[in-house]
């Protein structure tokens, strides 16, 4: 009797400190909210306006980076990042031209440049938006260059 209350307390323990750390890890960042960034290739540019989510945060202490692009699927491009993000957030598979997203199995971002699929195949954490641009990605190899803007536009002093 003794062993199955002392189990049931431990797993009871173990269930309140995985709520406890989930919490700490959704509400323990600073927001980003608001905060762009530029996306930038050989031959276009593209600012995203990043949401209040902590993978956005994650995101924003990363940069600047530079990644390599992938096509994916004639719609979006692909970026694998060095590591990963936070994957607490709320995933979709729907998406609009000018989304931009993280998928944790990856670790890759994606910047949708087309709507010539209903929705994605694999659910994407939404990390912002890009107002235009995003269309310009669709010819667009080789590297990117991903670095927060300060408020008059340009590239931060870390970028």
């Amino acid at each position: 009797m003794i062993m199955i209350y002392s189990l049931a307390a431990c797993q009871a323990t173990e269930q309140q400190n995985t709520a406890a750390s989930d919490s700490l890890e959704q509400s323990g960042y600073t927001s980003v909210e608001g905060t762009q960034i530029k996306m930038t290739t050989e031959n276009t540019e593209v600012i995203i306006t990043l949401n209040d989510s902590k993978a956005a945060a994650d995101l924003a202490a990363m940069l600047p980076l530079e990644l390599t692009l992938i096509e994916r699927n004639g719609f979006a491009k692909g970026m694998t990042l060095p590591k990963p993000l936070s994957a607490v957030e709320d995933t979709t598979r729907e998406y609009e031209i000018g989304d931009f997203g993280y998928w944790n199995a990856g670790p890759d971002l994606a910047i949708f440049y087309d709507d010539i699929y209903e929705q994605t195949i694999v659910e994407v954490i939404p990390l912002g938006h890009a107002k235009a641009g995003a269309e310009t990605m669709a010819n667009e190899t080789g590297n990117v260059r991903l670095a927060l803007v300060d408020e008059e536009g340009d590239q931060t002093a870390n970028g």
